[in-house]
């Protein structure tokens, strides 16, 4: 059974992002890459290397271990590289650089660190690159791992039943399967208590994120319930509820 993380955070929110190499297509703008929606791509202006800065500022250098970058890009084929700077001159790679196989979720990690600046860049692609997120990002690994997830473990359906006086079933399909995931968590101490409740706090209602599940799979989602409470000393339980979110 896989180690529960989620990545809650993503660094380009609180950073100033630029391209510094490239143009973007003034119809499919840049922070569209970092807006927390799946379904909107940001776009080249051209098939030219592009790079994408990201600069936390002097005091903001909140660590990083993990780029992820949704299914919905074209990027398959293309020569990628993550990198970093402290000075804005030499830049080092987080990762070696790699040719993109797919246009499936990337999931490229490292040992987590800190360092001001940032690029993620496409060099001398072939055809005009689109992403719809770039989520640079802390992994937050769960200090205990649930057991198994509770309750109905299989996708919930996006589908609205009506049915006529007559007793005819009518159904409108309004989306795509959605997974879901409901995990208990009885044991929970200190530590993953101010963790959980600062996953919670970061969620604030409307950013979803990414959730690393039981079974080894990335799932974009949106906490639906979570509800905590303290039982004893050091006792923190807590349940979290968490469903998918599709691309508009």
């Amino acid at each position: 059974m896989s180690q529960v993380k989620c990545c809650f955070k993503n660094l380009l929110e609180t950073s100033t992002v630029i391209l510094s190499a490239g143009a973007e297509d003034a119809n499919y703008p840049l922070y569209r890459s970092y807006d927390r929606d799946i379904g909107k791509v940001f776009k080249a202006a051209a098939a030219v290397t592009i790079e994408i800065k990201i600069d936390q500022g002097a005091s903001g250098n909140l660590a990083c271990d993990r780029l992820l970058i949704p299914a919905g890009h074209n990027l398959s084929g293309m020569t990628l590289d993550m990198k970093y700077s402290d000075n804005d001159s030499s830049y080092a790679s987080y990762v070696s650089q790699w040719v993109q196989g797919d246009n499936n979720l990337i999931d490229k990690s490292w040992a987590s660190s800190t360092h001001r600046y940032k690029k993620f860049i496409i060099t001398s692609p072939a055809s005009i690159p689109q992403l719809t997120e770039l989520f640079l990002t802390q992994s937050y690994i769960w200090e205990r791992n649930p057991s198994r997830p509770t309750g109905n473990f299989l996708d919930k359906l996006n589908v609205e039943r009506d049915e006529s006086v007559g007793g005819h079933a009518r159904f409108f399909k309004h989306g795509d399967p959605r997974k879901y995931r409901n995990y208990p968590q009885v044991r929970a101490k200190t530590a993953q208590k101010d963790n959980a409740k600062l996953m919670h706090d970061a969620w604030a209602g409307s950013m979803p994120f990414y959730l690393y599940d039981h079974e080894g799979i990335w799932i974009f989602g949106e906490i639906l319930k979570m509800e905590m409470s303290e039982q004893a000393a050091d006792s923190f339980p807590f349940s979290f509820e968490f469903q998918e979110v599709l691309p508009g």
